[in-house]
């Protein structure tokens, strides 16, 4: 199974994808109205992206707030969830800005600017590129919380203390199940409860193990000291 640190490098990778595809996304379509020989031609281009794009903006967040449902940060988690709807929706008005396409016997760009076929081309095509918009925001933010000292929001997790055989402290998570060799001490509450804990009570870093074992040695050290007299 994969450890804490991978599932974290996941996410990070899921996170760059969805960011990088989104600003490919607008600076292609960009280049491509600029470039194509007519809008129409630009325009089926740009529709040929947004059909591979709706699979990235939906299967990212969606992913990644699976993921995120572990930390339980609520930031984030609106974030990702906003975003999923951002993309819902964006798909939605595609599927509509195709239909308008299909059934209109003249290019949309050689109507009259007066027509409502234009105007609800034109309305629903800056709705998509708001929507675009949006999620390459959200997408930017999830992006940045992943960076080191930069969490989406503080961490809720409760942990509880947990010891081992050579009496070495730690902390984990409340509601999953002790790793093999640790036992609970009975204190619980958020990290900095919890380490402020350990830092009262682990006094002497040695493992129990070492200890003991010098104390023997200053045992044996002194009673060959003290039967060694005259």
């Amino acid at each position: 199974m994969l450890g804490c640190a991978g599932v974290e490098t996941i996410q990070r990778l899921i996170a760059a994808v969805w960011l990088g595809s989104a600003v490919f996304l607008m600076l292609a379509a960009s280049a491509a109205f600029r470039s194509a020989p007519n809008a129409t031609a630009a325009a089926d281009v740009v529709g040929a992206l947004l059909a591979r794009w709706h699979y990235i903006a939906l299967g990212a967040p969606l992913i990644l707030f699976a993921l995120e449902l572990r930390h339980a940060r609520r930031v984030a988690l609106i974030v990702l969830f906003a975003a999923l709807l951002f993309a819902a929706a964006q798909a939605f008005v595609d599927l509509r800005i195709r239909a308008i396409r299909r059934t209109s016997l003249t290019p949309i760009s050689e109507l009259s600017r007066e027509d409502p076929v234009r105007r609800r081309f034109g309305m629903l095509h800056g709705v998509s590129m708001l929507l675009l918009v949006l999620q390459t925001v959200a997408a930017a933010a999830v992006v940045a919380s992943r960076k080191e000292g930069a969490p989406v929001s503080e961490d809720n997790t409760i942990y509880k203390v947990v010891v081992n055989r050579e009496e070495q402290y730690s902390i984990w998570p409340a509601d999953r199940e002790n790793p093999l060799g640790w036992s609970e001490v009975g204190k619980s509450g958020t990290k900095a409860e919890c380490l402020a804990y350990i830092e009262e009570v682990w006094t002497d870093m040695r493992p129990l193990s070492l200890r003991r074992k010098m104390e023997e040695e200053a045992r044996k050290k002194g009673g060959g000291t003290s039967g060694g007299g005259p």
